[in-house]
This record gives structure tokens, sequence and C-alpha cells, in this order.
């Protein structure tokens, strides 16, 4: 059986539960952990998963596609704050959930606690954020960036697969077959052997089976960003010396 068929397989395994009944673990303010692994592992992964976790279903589909598309200054101000380790950051980002139909215009913040803090409105017209009135207030009032500023420099599509602990406590995306492209240079990658785990959780939740699962197959945390990995891969024009001990384990898998 291939990789992709086994996945497949496993998948149908989980209870399903609706977009709707997601609202209870929403967790627009958490904390998140993350860890890369290959997607090889995945089939025993989440075969670990299935008695305790719900898997979120739309349209009959269980794998969900994304795409996004990032702002940011011309000077790159954002992933400069990442790069260099500083807390207090946004990121802006257009996603477009392919099943479902919608787009968000989403901010998301570090806070200086470790949280993240996502905020977001629905966008319904393809005006980029920068023409789009609704959208520069949206985005001025969160963040200290002049909207008539921001550029789209960084898109991605990938695959995702979201879990739901079924004590409503916890979230978790498996995204995979993850497709960059430098809007500004029009330069592609794709990382298709990896996978991002992500655990989302309050920040007074401290249990988490999932970390469990894959401590036992021995997978460590790592932090990553879809946002500054793909900028560090494609843009020739940023600094990436912080990233490229991740970019090398990414290579590796």
């Amino acid at each position: 059986m291939s990789l992709e068929s086994n996945i497949k397989e496993i998948i149908a395994q989980f209870d399903p539960i609706s977009l709707k009944q997601m609202d209870k673990v929403a967790l627009m303010r958490r904390t998140d952990t993350k860890f890369v692994l290959s997607v090889d592992f995945l089939p025993e992964l989440l075969s670990k998963a299935v008695d305790h976790y719900f898997m979120v279903e739309i349209k009959d589909e269980r794998e969900q596609i994304y795409e996004t598309t990032y702002f940011d200054t011309p000077d790159y101000a954002m992933y400069q704050l990442h790069h260099n380790g500083k807390l207090n950051r946004q990121k802006i980002r257009l996603r477009r959930y392919i099943y479902s139909k919608k787009e968000f215009l989403e901010v998301k913040q570090k806070n200086n606690k470790g949280e993240t803090i996502k905020k977001r409105i629905e966008h319904f017209n393809s005006s980029p954020i920068n023409k789009d009135e609704k959208s520069g207030l949206f985005v001025e009032k969160l963040t200290p960036y002049n909207s008539e500023d921001l550029v789209p420099t960084l898109g991605n599509r990938f695959i995702r697969i979201t879990l739901v602990n079924k004590d409503f406590k916890e979230r978790i995306t498996l995204d995979y077959d993850i497709n960059f492209i430098d809007l500004k240079h029009n330069l592609k990658i794709k990382t298709n052997g990896i996978c991002i785990a992500e655990i989302k959780k309050e920040r007074d939740n401290r249990s988490s089976p999932f970390i469990n699962y894959l401590k036992e197959m021995r997978i460590n945390s790592m932090g990553f960003s879809k946002y500054c990995i793909g900028m560090a891969m494609l843009n020739p024009e940023v600094k990436k010396n912080l990233f490229k001990a991740k970019i090398r384990s990414i290579v590796k898998l």
C-alpha cells in the first residue's frame, strides 16, 4: 500500500466533527507547540490518535486545501522581527479555505508571554488589502503598520488535517505537501517530504495526549514559521542566518 493510501485509510477511521462543532475550541488566544517530522511518520501518528480525537470534515473532505498570501513592508519588517527573535510581533495574511470557499484577512500576534493571539475578518472580494478600506482599518487597528505600505511577499498552498481532542481542550493541525512561492521574484519550491504538526491549546492546559505520542516516537518540538522558512528558502534579499539550521533539518527529512 502506498503512503498516500495508508494515510487515507487511517483518516477514514476518525469520528468526524463539523466546523460549527469545532467552535467550542476556537483558541484565538493560545499557546502553540510545533513539531517538524517526516510525512512517513503520519500513519503511525494518526493511528495513535484515532480513539482520542475527532477529525474536521468539510463537504465530505478531511484533507483540506489551504492557500495563503502573506503581506509585509517593502523592507520585510515583519520577517526581520521574527528572524531577530523579537516578541510582540505580527504576521498579516489572507487565508483561503478551498473547500468551504471562504477567505479571511488575519493578523497573528506573538506576545511577550509566548501566546499567539489571532484576529480575523472575512474578506469578500479579490481587491488587494491596501486598496480595501475595511481591510486597511482592520490592519491599522491591530498593528503598527500602514496598510498602504504592505505588499504581498510570499504565497503557500498545503494540505491540512485538523484534529480536535474529544474533551475540546486542544486542537491539532497537520500540514503537508507544502508549496511556497516568492511573489516578488516568482521562485517556487515544494517541501513534500515534511509534515508540520502544531498543537494549539489554552495557556493553562498543560496536558496533551498528542505531544505524548510525538515524544513516544522521539520527535522533538521545533519552532517553525511557514512565512519565515518560505522566505528564507526563496527570497535572495533577506538575511537568513538564524534559519539555516532549520532549513538543513528540513532538507534531511
